[in-house]
């Protein structure tokens, strides 16, 4: 089943405003796209990346955190507490208004479902270790 993530309309607008500007500052000034062009390159294909595939996924024996190109795969068996948290700044979410905390045997990563409760309710049918949610 999978989830996709909540999007912040800010965040969209950081992100392909920077791409934007950087592509119109070049055009009309007349720098060489050389000397401009590896960052915006670089930059457009990291933030597509992370734009478009950031997704959750709960397979048969795990949750799959996908954040562009970071892949992390927990199994239900580690997982042992979810909370709702707050601002995080590295996190697998393009959004900081509905953040769910997962911890985990050997981490904590933070996710923000456009359907939190859901996630949630499949998470709680599936975690025997899960002992508390706020």
């Amino acid at each position: 089943m999978y989830f996709p993530p909540k999007k912040d309309m800010w965040l969209g607008i950081l992100g392909w405003g920077v791409l934007l500007v950087s592509l119109i500052w070049t055009i009309t000034e007349g720098i060489d796209w050389y000397e401009l062009g590896i960052f915006i390159i670089l930059w457009a294909a990291i933030f597509v990346w992370i734009w478009f595939g950031t997704g959750y996924t709960i397979t048969d024996n795990s949750l799959e955190v996908k954040c562009g190109p970071f892949e992390k795969q927990i199994p239900f068996s580690k997982i042992y507490r979810i909370k709702r948290a707050k601002v995080r700044w590295f996190c697998a979410a393009l959004s900081f208004s509905d953040l769910l905390e997962i911890k985990y045997r050997y981490g904590v990563v933070s996710i923000s479902p456009l359907d939190s409760h859901k996630l949630i309710n499949e998470l709680k049918q599936r975690c025997p270790e899960l002992d508390n949610l706020t």
